[in-house]
């Protein structure tokens, strides 16, 4: 499929440009905010060649697709022709941490690209002089020291932009908020000592240095939204323009120099330093325990929170000992996706984990997390290890990253100065602990790869005879027809898996299994099902009829129910479905289908009676 087609069936799989609230994109992966996330069809999304993986976190829908992020967003910024509203207030509230995670994320992202790009210069410039190849101080050091350093010297107009876009106010009130904590006074007063500027002789206006800061800007332009909306809303239109910004910046100026950013940098200097306690108290445990547990932050979306206080690090030291040790995570999480590459028979996943090793090593480890290490208990195992120990290590020698970079290999001179001898020998530590192991496991691999082998190519007929096989019956009794029959293509394509349809005779569905109910849809009109052996079930009554939202159906079982074959499921008014004007074939679905060697219908035409053999699965 193309990358077209792929975003097309994305776009619907998430219920079209009418659900769609925002969409954006960063290194890997496509975030949606939907209004109604019971619309997307996941397993549709899963099933495309590019997708790695689908995750919901922090109020957005994330499709992981790699490299090729920018091809499909613009391929979706054409589908939907502007349709979705970045600025929309339908926008899900959420609460507490959640909140907090998902704000950070959307301001410290969008800030990253110049942050990135110039400490990937710095690194360079501080090899280039260890090396000797460049004079400090000369004029070319000069220059590029000032093409590395400007974004992280006057990171606080960086986060302004973003800060104002995400608490949907005026882009330009906020950068001035940011010209007021880098106005030269002040930096000059903090440079020379000077403790502030009385007023009235009441208070006190603190001579701080924000540059690099990353709280007091984001604090200034959180209250100020609030204050600069509360006139806006107020004065006449008239005359809003002239005294909304003058009322505003006369208001939050005097708060943001005596309240807010003061408590938002000594906030930030706290957090900074009570880490670099914890890891100070016992470096080799906090080492592991960061470098180990990196991919979980990853995966629940708190690596954003991590990153505000890396960049805090920089900011109270000028270098991040927590950035060394994420470094040994990222080298690990490569590494496990090359351990795979090694190790796996599958071709598919061949192509997966070698492209995923190329990324990981540039700094890009998505691919390897979401489309290699989630797939192989080893390979989190290996990489939580190998990412721990070598993490220890760094923390053991002090080793840090004296700029905000994206970690990678080539990003190595970033880390040059005190504990280097730590990276030295953390990064091959982390990539042969990792491979090592996942080596060690090659069993558990190879045997997770076998249900997706070719069986005809794999195993004679009597090898095939031979194999485990579990039997699903019939759910109802009725007329059996092949899927690619049915006039939707998501079932006639067996997108969601392969199984069998049926045109019932009676009105009432029986349980094809013993196991439980793992999902009962809103509308009544599709259950699914897992049985004892781990066989997903999606029973789907009909086509299109979730637009009847329940009506003619009746449920009789709940989502954790236990049910044993020949229990009634539910019960539907099958005239009244087809007066209505929908199809009400009964459709049954094993939804992880590609788990098995082979899911076979017992017939794929004639006459069936409830609870006899309809479809054989060779696991």
């Amino acid at each position: 499929m193309s990358i077209l087609e792929q975003a097309t069936e994305i776009l619907t799989a998430v219920g079209g440009d009418k659900n769609i609230i925002s969409l954006t994109h960063c290194v890997t992966r496509l975030r949606f905010v939907l209004k109604d996330e019971k619309k997307v069809d996941q397993k549709r999304i899963e099933q495309l060649p590019d997708v790695l993986g689908v995750q919901k976190n922090a109020g957005q829908y994330q499709v992981i697709v790699g490299a090729k992020v920018e091809k499909y967003y613009g391929e979706l910024l054409k589908l939907t022709n502007g349709a979705f509203n970045t600025e929309s207030e339908e926008q899900p509230k959420k609460a507490g941490f959640n909140a907090l995670l998902e704000t950070l994320s959307a301001i410290l992202i969008p800030s990253l690209p110049p942050v990135i790009g110039g400490g990937m210069i710095k690194g360079f410039l501080f090899m280039f002089w260890q090396f000797g190849w460049l004079e400090w101080g000369s004029p070319v050091f000069e220059i590029l020291n000032i093409i590395s350093d400007g974004m992280f010297y006057y990171y606080p107009f960086l986060l302004a932009v973003s800060a104002a876009r995400r608490f949907k106010t005026n882009e330009y009130m906020a950068l001035a908020l940011a010209g007021t904590l880098m106005y030269p006074s002040i930096l000059q007063g903090a440079t020379e000592g000077i403790k502030g500027l009385p007023l009235f002789n009441l208070i006190t206006v603190p001579y701080i240095d924000y540059s690099s800061s990353v709280i007091p800007i984001i604090l200034s332009v959180w209250v100020m939204s609030y204050i600069f909306r509360f006139f806006k809303n107020r004065i006449p239109d008239l005359i809003s323009t002239i005294f909304t910004p003058m009322l505003t910046l006369l208001i939050i100026i005097p708060i943001e120099l005596i309240v807010l950013a003061p408590a938002g940098f000594y906030v930030g200097e706290y957090i900074a330093k009570g880490m670099q306690v914890l890891i100070d108290f016992s470096p080799i445990l906090s080492g592991f325990v960061i470098g180990a547990t990196r991919p979980f932050l990853v995966l629940t979306g708190t690596h954003h929170a991590m990153r505000a206080i890396v960049q805090q690090q920089i900011s109270t030291y000028g270098f991040t000992t927590i950035g060394a040790m994420n470094y040994m995570s990222v080298i690990a999480q490569a590494s496990a996706a090359l351990g795979v590459f090694l190790v796996t028979r599958n071709k598919k996943m061949k192509n997966i984990s070698f492209s995923s090793t190329i990324s990981g090593f540039l700094g890009v480890t998505e691919p390897a997390l979401y489309g290699v290490i989630v797939k192989y208990k080893i390979a989190m195992i290996a990489t939580m290890i190998g990412g721990g120990v070598a993490a220890a290590i760094t923390a053991h020698f002090g080793s840090a990253e004296y700029a905000m970079v994206m970690s990678s290999i080539l990003t190595i001179p970033a880390t040059f100065g005190k504990g280097f001898i730590g990276i030295v020998i953390g990064l091959p530590i982390a990539a042969i602990v990792t491979i090592g192991i996942i080596l060690l496991g090659k069993k558990s691999i190879i045997k997770q790869d076998e249900p997706e082998a070719n069986p005809a190519e794999l195993t004679t007929d009597k090898e095939v005879a031979n194999q485990r096989t579990i039997e699903l019956v019939s759910p109802v009794t009725g007329v059996v027809q092949s899927l690619s029959t049915l006039s939707d293509k998501t079932f006639a394509n067996e997108v969601m898996g392969k199984g069998i349809a049926i045109e019932a005779e009676e009105d009432c569905i029986k349980s094809p299994i013993n196991g439980k109910v793992n999902a009962v849809f809103p509308t009544k009109h599709a259950i699914g099902l897992v049985d004892e052996n781990g066989v997903e079930i999606l029973l789907h009554i009909g086509i299109d009829t979730v637009n009847l939202k329940g009506q003619y159906f009746d449920v009789a079982v709940k989502q954790g129910d236990t049910i044993q074959i020949g229990d009634t499921l539910l019960n539907f008014n099958q005239a009244a479905i087809k007066e209505a004007g929908y199809n009400a074939t009964v459709i049954m679905i094993v939804t992880n289908s590609q788990t098995y060697l082979e899911v076979l219908p017992s017939k794929e035409a004639g006459e069936i009676t409830n609870g006899d053999k309809l479809l054989t699965i060779l696991a």
